[in-house]
């Protein structure tokens, strides 16, 4: 009787080492940028608060719209945060601005990322 050649039924064994690299190396940058996104977005959704709950609690003075970005840094466990904003304005309208720089490894070089987030009330 004649058969049929064999197929490869499965990958090569270098096809499976670089999908195995590549894997590794998507877990290596995301295990780095996660925390980074999960700040960026909690930052986010404190200047969303406090714009929202602008009306009904009202802040007039710098100082007071500090004392409330600085306990919600700290409600969201972020208080080291609390050199990288700056307030400006005066008489009820004021600009929130969040400024700062963290670093992501990519194994070949280190980048830096900016972060830059602003409201105003």
């Amino acid at each position: 009787m004649y058969s049929k050649p064999m197929r490869q039924l499965g990958g090569s064994t270098i096809v499976n080492l670089i999908l195995l690299a590549a894997l590794g190396y998507g877990i290596f940058v995301g295990i780095q940028y996660a925390p980074q996104w999960v700040e960026s977005h909690a930052i986010e959704s404190i200047l969303y608060d406090i714009k929202n709950t602008r009306h009904s609690d009202p802040v007039r003075t710098e100082s007071a719209v500090r004392d409330k970005v600085v306990r919600m840094l700290q409600i969201n466990d972020l208080g080291d945060m609390t050199d990288s904003f700056e307030i400006r304005g005066s008489d009820g309208n004021f600009e929130i601005t969040f400024s700062y720089d963290r670093e992501l490894n990519l194994g070949f070089e280190v980048r830096t990322i900016h972060y830059k987030h602003s409201i105003s009330l």
